[in-house]
């Protein structure tokens, strides 16, 4: 049976103290910070806590998740709160916070399990190139699935098993090359912040498409945009690219042309990323790549 216990009242808040210089000292200090985070990446490694007596509960702690990672995928992760999934399952807020104590370790769990687990590794091996590239591919679709992980905040939080599981899955395709641990742990970095930095066109187009906004009406927006740069004194290289002939923009596509033909977004990530392979092949073959 759902749990009907009346909403949680808010504490009141008091003042802050008074410092000895006559201020008023932070609400929050360093060590309180640091044992939230604790916390949370143990409720994220560990599960949130089961109940050890009594009836089996009527809601678990993945069915939270999983309606905060509905609401996130139909409203952007802005939608995301603790009332709208209790509202969602039916559940009062205080429910939820039995298993999850803030909206930032509800967070937390939504962010991992939205990650998922990329492909095993298969038993005959591609070759490092081949296995990457694949990566690559893959972790641009998760994040194009999931848009709203692109508007995380840049702010500490804890990392969970499926975010650890990717790096994982990167530093399998390079165990057999003679690569040092440093160099490596360097690649990962490389091509991850690659396929993040180049897929943002991509995760603007999946957000508007997830917000009932159609390709075409997408395309023309972003054209616009970029067509505002021609003739503006402010951008005088922009401006000579973007009305050129090989590589000039219209006004209804997204993206600059190459040889005066239109690419598609997917052409656009392949030739930046063999770039990227191009010159990871070109320091392992250095004589002192290792």
């Amino acid at each position: 049976m759902a749990d009907r216990s009346p909403k949680r009242r808010p504490r009141s808040k008091k003042p802050p103290a008074p410092s000895r210089a006559g201020g008023t000292r932070a609400t929050t200090s360093q060590g309180e910070i640091g044992r939230d985070l604790q916390m949370r990446s143990e409720l994220l490694w560990d599960g949130p806590t089961r109940p050890s007596r009594g009836p089996k509960p009527a809601l678990r702690g993945d069915d939270v998740v999983q309606a905060a990672i509905r609401i996130a995928d139909s409203n952007g992760l802005g939608a995301l709160t603790m009332h709208a999934v209790a509202e969602q399952l039916g559940f009062t807020t205080m429910a939820l916070y039995r298993y999850f104590p803030s909206k930032e370790a509800l967070i937390d769990a939504c962010v991992d399990a939205a990650l998922g687990t990329p492909s095993r590794r298969a038993a005959a091996r591609k070759g490092w190139r081949l296995e990457m590239r694949d990566w690559a591919y893959a972790k641009r679709a998760m994040l194009c699935a999931r848009p709203w992980l692109a508007e995380l905040p840049f702010v500490a939080a804890p990392h969970g098993p499926n975010w650890l599981s990717w790096h994982e899955a990167f530093l399998q395709t390079l165990a057999d090359t003679g690569m040092t641990p440093e160099d490596m742990m360097d690649m990962l970095g490389l091509v991850d912040g690659f396929v993040r930095g180049i897929s943002d066109t991509a995760i603007s187009l999946a957000r508007a498409r997830s917000q009932g906004v159609s390709d075409v009406e997408w395309a023309k927006a972003v054209g616009a945009d970029l067509s505002r740069a021609i003739n503006d004194a402010r951008y005088p290289v922009l401006s000579a690219i973007l009305s050129s002939a090989s590589g000039g923009v219209k006004a209804d596509a997204p993206l600059p042309t190459r040889g005066g033909r239109m690419r598609s977004m997917d052409e656009h990530f392949e030739f930046g990323l063999e770039r990227v392979l191009d010159g990871i092949q070109r320091y392992m073959d250095a004589p002192t790549a290792r």
